[in-house]
């Protein structure tokens, strides 16, 4: 594969998920940005790329450290030059992910975890504890997504209780919140990220007026990561997608068309009809995410053209969208609606600028689901 670096992207072989360099250092550079003049920190959740290439990127741009979904992407970054902080923004349970949490802090300076309850807490202090070892924990409560998280009625109990754990060190208060990809446009962004804010610095000051230390306020995603002002009440936040962006963000109004800097390259094998076109970028290369933000599988860039069925292997393509009809052999660059289930269908990125191939970057946490 090497050989193709410095040729056009038309010549490689497909399927494959294409990074326009240029977007991506854009991207990031503007939440960074914004970040910065919020007087925010960004700890980019790195499920969205998998990728240590990017992770490094983020981290010369400024980002104090990483997230992680999972203890086994939490190994696969602390092996990258430069990760000294992960936070793993999710329950670690199990005996056998707990003795892989213990040695993995041998590795990272300063590694946390969230906990919502005391069966999460204890077996993480008892292992801890018994190596001579604090882990620094989170709080995570529930910020409306009904996922994981302590009720806020819960919250000091179970902060009381963590504070009489050893091994364990409370450090602050996460959420996920997930209203930003329930509204449209920047006034709406800025509204729930506002409301997000309040919230969690309401429930870090009934922490702190019980006695607790809050050091960190995590929340923050990539919908509303550009609308914080200073003061909002976070510390940091914890977008992913906006790396690269996808057609979700698009249909969101959170990202223009031109700052989406991922799509998949695929070759049309068939033209059966006038209004249809089969392409090689099936379910097993686009992802079967779709939702309500965005209808269809993938989205042809610079068209309205989009795939509107998926077999494993063979993308549908209604064509009345392209300014003309495609042929056999064709190479279209497809937009997927969700990026972190695409990313996690491939095992390269291949890194472009201006249409030439810059360099093959290995998608390392791939498969990383433990």
């Amino acid at each position: 594969m090497e050989q193709l670096v410095g040729h056009s992207l038309k010549e490689i072989d497909t399927p494959a998920l294409i990074v326009d360099l240029a977007v991506l250092e854009r991207n990031l550079t503007r939440m960074q940005s914004a970040a910065d003049r919020a007087g925010l920190q960004v700890r980019p959740h790195i499920k969205a790329h998998k990728t240590p290439e990017i992770a490094r990127l983020q981290l010369d741009t400024g980002a104090i450290g990483v997230t992680a979904a999972k203890v086994s992407e939490a190994e696969v970054f602390a092996l990258c030059e430069g990760v000294s902080e992960i936070f793993i923004a999710n329950e670690v349970v199990g005996l056998a992910k707990v003795l892989r949490l213990l040695r993995l802090s041998h590795r990272v300076p300063r590694l946390s975890v969230a906990v919502d309850s005391p069966q999460c807490a204890e077996p993480l202090s008892e292992a801890f504890h018994t190596a001579g070892r604090t882990l620094d924990v989170m709080i995570e409560i529930d910020g409306g997504a009904g996922r994981c998280g302590v009720t806020t009625d819960g919250l000091l109990p179970l902060a009381d209780h963590i504070a009489h754990l050893p091994g364990l060190k409370l450090v602050g208060l996460m959420a996920y919140c997930p209203h930003g990809y329930q509204v449209h446009g920047e006034a709406e962004l800025r509204r729930v990220a506002a409301r997000e804010g309040e919230f969690l610095a309401e429930q870090a000051e009934r922490l702190q007026t019980a006695g607790f230390d809050v050091e960190r306020v995590s929340g923050g995603s990539t919908p509303t990561g550009l609308h914080y002002e200073r003061g909002c009440g976070l510390t940091e936040i914890r977008p992913g997608t906006y790396c690269l962006n996808d057609r979700n963000q698009v249909d969101l109004g959170a990202c223009a068309e031109e700052d989406v800097g991922a799509a998949v390259l695929t070759t049309v094998i068939s033209c059966p009809s006038a209004d249809r076109a089969l392409v090689d970028a099936g379910a097993k290369a686009m992802g079967l995410a779709a939702s309500p933000i965005s209808d269809g599988y993938g989205f042809v860039v610079g068209t309205t053209a989009r795939l509107y069925k998926l077999n494993d292997e063979h993308g549908y393509l209604d064509v009345t969208g392209l300014p003309e009809h495609p042929k056999v052999g064709d190479k279209l660059l497809i937009v997927p609606p969700r990026l972190c289930t695409c990313v996690a269908l491939h095992d390269h990125l291949w890194a472009c600028r201006d249409g030439r191939l810059e360099g093959i970057w290995h998608i390392a946490a791939r498969g990383a689901l433990t």
